[in-house]
């Protein structure tokens, strides 16, 4: 018996309908947006109720001020430079009075700075900050106080371990994203299945099994999404996770680059700020990587694709990081054999956090990163833009494939040179 094919969702003319239903979506909300602008830029200096994203203290020329990152109640963000003597309010809701006179609407949707003034501080605590609490009161060091709360509930990084990290390969690892959500999605319903199975099979044995249980981890999807305040990666990997399971339920090809499209330009279309996220797109060029990958080598063994997926990866994706970010060090080059054992790594700290052994692993993850360092390394950003270009034409012609290969080492060998 021959087996059946699944096939392209659209053909040009249902792809063009397509293509016409999200613009007229991305008009709607674009709309939508452009009137909550005009709301907030109604008077010169409104007061507005936000939440408190970030904080820090960073050197602003050659003064000391708090950078303060707020999301406004209208989902827009805006940064304002503050006395650096500024108590932590990170998770807390505040009224801030802001100068919006010569705001635009582009700078509107991409996030602006301005200055401000709070007015009011509330006491309510946010559900991500309760969260990060308890998880830092596991550990006694800043460094893993700091690493586990962008591990678990996507708390921004300082800028110096942000960098320390990036010099490292380690931030997309480190950082919430479709990497963790498909772990979690895996020992979600790893824990589901067998109660469910029993359930099933005495009280309501017609029902879809994987179907139910693909919308009860959907919904614990859901609400962590929610909790993490709709961080633009996870709200990436949330829409290819359901548009995923969507297509697969109805014996359509999910690794295409059409399903990426149709993902991305969903997303786009209701949340246009995403537009403005290097984030979003950093995580949905992770993932048109390994539909290249699968697509050209579906035929290996499963332990194969799994272990040439994380070198793979790493080259794709060196290019494009190094030329925004152009931070590099030697143990850059160990983050390969380090996402490999993070496999192992992020289940059994999470079961960890659950037990008052959370602090396991620290010592040995605090000599890994003194160990780190981290240096400046300049790479043409027509490099990234070449692996971009490349591995869109890679999804055809393996060629490009294997071209895009070579950018990655030719990127890798350009910074080992420039630290060497």
């Amino acid at each position: 018996m021959n087996k059946l094919e699944r096939v392209d969702l659209f053909d040009v003319k249902s792809g063009a309908l397509f293509l016409l239903f999200l613009f007229f979506i991305a008009f709607l909300s674009l709309s939508w947006e452009h009137y909550r602008y005009k709301e907030l830029t109604r008077f010169d200096d409104p007061l507005v109720r936000a939440s408190v994203i970030d904080q820090e203290v960073r050197l602003i020329g050659d003064t000391p001020k708090t950078s303060i990152k707020f999301r406004l109640e209208n989902g827009a963000n805006v940064r304002c430079a503050m006395s650096p003597y500024l108590r932590d309010l990170r998770g807390r809701e505040v009224l801030v009075e802001l100068q919006v006179r010569n705001l635009t609407f582009l700078e509107y949707l991409k996030g602006f700075r301005t200055r401000g003034v709070i007015e009011e501080v509330y006491t309510v605590l946010s559900l991500k900050e309760r969260w990060y609490r308890v998880i830092a009161s596991t550990h006694t060091d800043a460094t893993m106080q700091e690493l586990y709360g962008a591990l678990f509930v996507a708390t921004p990084m300082s800028q110096e371990f942000q960098e320390l990290v990036g010099a490292m390969g380690l931030s997309h690892i480190l950082s919430i994203s479709g990497y963790h959500y498909g772990i979690i999605s895996l020992i979600a319903y790893f824990l589901l299945r067998r109660p469910y199975r029993w359930l099933q099979s005495r009280y309501f044995p017609y029902r879809h099994g994987n179907r139910d249980l693909f919308i009860l981890v959907t919904g614990l999807l859901f609400f962590y999404l929610w909790a993490l305040e709709f961080n633009p990666a996870m709200v990436r990997a949330f829409g290819m996770i359901a548009v995923g399971y969507w297509l697969y339920d109805r014996g359509i090809k999910i690794v295409s680059i059409q399903t990426l499209l149709i993902a991305v330009g969903v997303l786009l279309a209701f949340f246009p700020k995403l537009f403005f996220a290097l984030g979003f797109w950093f995580s949905a060029f992770g993932v048109l990587s390994i539909f290249i990958f699968i697509r050209h080598y579906e035929h290996w063994k499963p332990w194969q694709i799994f272990l040439a997926l994380h070198v793979w990866c790493y080259l794709v994706l060196l290019p494009i990081s190094l030329a925004v970010f152009g931070t590099f060090g030697w143990a850059h080059i160990g983050s390969i054999p380090l996402a490999l054992l993070f496999n192992l790594y992020y289940p059994s700290v999470l079961a960890l956090h659950f037990t008052p052994w959370a602090d396991w692993y620290d010592p040995y993850l605090l000599k890994l990163f003194e160990a780190g360092d981290v240096n400046r390394v300049v790479i043409p950003m027509w490099a990234g833009v070449l692996s971009i270009a490349l591995a869109v034409a890679a999804m055809r012609r393996k060629e490009a494939f294997w071209m895009l290969g070579v950018v990655g080492f030719a990127a890798l060998g350009s910074a080992v040179y420039q630290i060497a």
